[in-house]
């Protein structure tokens, strides 16, 4: 019979080793957790512009011109309204614009004459006769004061209403926007853009000025000033002799 003796040493070898195996597992577990963590945060779509975007596609530009029942003329003010309104239709493209008088109501009669000084008042501004239609709408006998509409559509920018508030700013464990960040930037930004094409496409550049491009670089050559600012110029001040 052979008998084996071990060491204490040689006893606690795997107990150690096996302890160590366990570490590297425990460690690499939590290295796993934390890059799992980092790609899901990372991952959520937190930008203003995807959760706020500006949608591009026709609308119906529109203004109400209000009728009394007994309302002369086209008031000074009111004229004033449809010339910008005009100016708007004329930058946009649109190739009709519409007078839209009431039908059916108290102060129809009224209102149509309104409408031919409407139309006075677009033709005036440059538009051409064939591209003013004239249109009637349905209103309630009962109505004394049914606007004249004018409308014309056009390419125009929007986002959706703004709200409600499904968070607080102050309450976010995550320490990401809250849900309205933005809304009012972007909303803002598709009002006031002049073309909505130029938040999807660049415009071409324009020609480069060849004679001004020459007179810079003759400048240059000689060491002389080229600045737009005139009075960095030869000849000391731009005004001399002012007041004195």
């Amino acid at each position: 019979m052979t008998i084996v003796s071990t060491s204490p040493s040689d006893r606690r070898r795997p107990v150690v080793t096996a302890i160590v195996a366990a570490g590297l597992v425990v460690a690499l577990a939590g290295c796993a957790r934390q890059v799992q963590s980092y790609e899901t945060t990372g991952a959520v779509p937190d930008d203003y512009r995807l959760n706020h975007p500006i949608a591009i596609e026709e609308q119906v530009e529109t203004l109400d011109i209000p009728v009394g029942l007994y309302t002369g003329r086209l008031t000074g003010a009111a004229r004033s309204n449809v010339v910008f309104f005009a100016q708007k239709f004329r930058s946009s493209g649109s190739r009709l614009i519409a007078v839209v008088a009431p039908s059916g109501s108290a102060n129809q009669d009224v209102a149509a004459g309104i409408a031919v000084e409407i139309e006075d008042v677009l033709a005036q501004t440059g538009i051409a006769p064939e591209a003013i239609d004239y249109r009637v709408y349905r209103a309630a006998a009962d109505e004394r004061n049914a606007p004249v509409r004018i409308a014309f559509s056009r390419v125009a920018g929007h986002t959706a209403p703004c709200g409600p508030w499904p968070d607080q700013a102050t309450v976010n464990g995550q320490n990401r926007n809250y849900a309205n960040f933005g809304c009012a930037t972007q909303q803002n930004l598709a009002a006031m853009v002049d073309n909505p094409l130029d938040l999807l496409y660049p415009r071409g550049l324009t020609p480069a000025d060849a004679a001004r491009r020459a007179d810079v670089l003759e400048k240059y050559r000689r060491g002389a000033a080229f600045s737009a600012d005139l009075s960095r110029e030869e000849g000391g001040n731009v005004a001399q002799g002012v007041g004195q």
